[in-house]
Order: C-alpha cells, then sequence, then structure tokens
C-alpha cells in the first residue's frame, strides 16, 4: 500500500582518504544515525545498513540477534575499495549472521568523476552468492528468499548463541572489558 514500515539513518560516516588521492567526508554533510532497525516485511524480519555501515559487523550482529533474517545494504562503494572489499564483507555478513544479504550497488562513471563499483548481490545465509549483476549496467536481480535457509545456517553453526563476551589484556595493565561484557 505504499506505507513507510520503518526508516534507518546510516550509523557510520565514510571518512577516509584512499591510496589514490580519494578523499571522502561524509560527516562534513551528514548526521549519523544513532540506531539499528528491525522490521517484519511479508514474515521476514529485514534489518538496514547503508555503505560504509558494511564494515562494522557488530550493527549486523546486533540486527541478527533481534532477529533479522534477512540484511539490506544499498551503497555506492568506490571501485578501489569495491574491487578489494565488497563480495567478502557481503559474504562474511551473511555468514556470520545466519542471514540472507541483499545489496543494491550502484555503479559506474559519474559526472564528478567519481567510480562506483557497482555489482549488486544477493548472498544467502551460508554465503553463497546467488544472485548478482554486473558492474555499470542496469538490472535488476531476483532469488528466492526463504527464512528457514537462516533458521538451517544458525542451527549448523550457532554461532550467535555461541557467542560470548570476554575481556581485551592487552599487556597494558588492567585488562578493559569489552562493551556490553557481563560485570
Amino acid at each position: 500500500d505504499g506505507a513507510t514500515l520503518a526508516t534507518y539513518d546510516k550509523i557510520h560516516m565514510f571518512d577516509v582518504d584512499l591510496d589514490n588521492g580519494e578523499s571522502w567526508r561524509e560527516s562534513a554533510a551528514y548526521e549519523p544515525g544513532a540506531e539499528a532497525v528491525v522490521t517484519e516485511i511479508e514474515g521476514a524480519k529485514l534489518g538496514f545498513a547503508v555503505c560504509y555501515d558494511l564494515r562494522f559487523p557488530q550493527l549486523f550482529r546486533a540486527e541478527a540477534l533481534a532477529g533479522a533474517d534477512l540484511l539490506s545494504v544499498p551503497a555506492a562503494f568506490t571501485r578501489q575499495t569495491g574491487e578489494a572489499h565488497w563480495h567478502v564483507l557481503l559474504r562474511a555478513r551473511a555468514i556470520e549472521n545466519g542471514a540472507y544479504v541483499v545489496a543494491a550497488a550502484q555503479g559506474g562513471l559519474h559526472e564528478d568523476g567519481r567510480e562506483t563499483y557497482g555489482h549488486s548481490l544477493i548472498v544467502d545465509p551460508w554465503g553463497r552468492i546467488i544472485a548478482e549483476a554486473a558492474h555499470d549496467e542496469p538490472a535488476v536481480i531476483v532469488a528466492e528468499i526463504d527464512s528457514a535457509q537462516s533458521l538451517a545456517a544458525r542451527k549448523k553453526i550457532p554461532n550467535l548463541k555461541n557467542a560470548r563476551d570476554f575481556a581485551v589484556n592487552a599487556g597494558l595493565g588492567e585488562a578493559p572489558r569489552l562493551r556490553g561484557a557481563a560485570s
């Protein structure tokens, strides 16, 4: 019916200096969001992330622990970062959380001279790429999403259930506690 089910504000701003001389400062133009969002859509629980958020696995873990079995990541990775990291990060987020990852990606050369990587992907909970678009051609990709596969993956490798808080001892005196660790 066109109703908005949820809104998400990107939490992590892309403030980087790349080896090829590209420099980005999203925080100069945008305020970061402050909360993860999970909503239900047609029986699936959908978690949200945007672009650079992909590099922060704790966001996806929080959404998976809140029940998300489908993770959405629209992005515009640069060609340089996309070639090196896009596929592996998406597959890792799917595997770590036993969830589908649907990643719409802008690709091609743009009027301002920047080049984005493209390669929209759908990754299953076992980390298999089940649909992929090309670098710079407009495309629609489709795949069957089955929440039972998320449950099966989480049963085979129960890392959500087996995760533990732990202290970090960096040899600098008293060991700090990991955020969220029991006292």
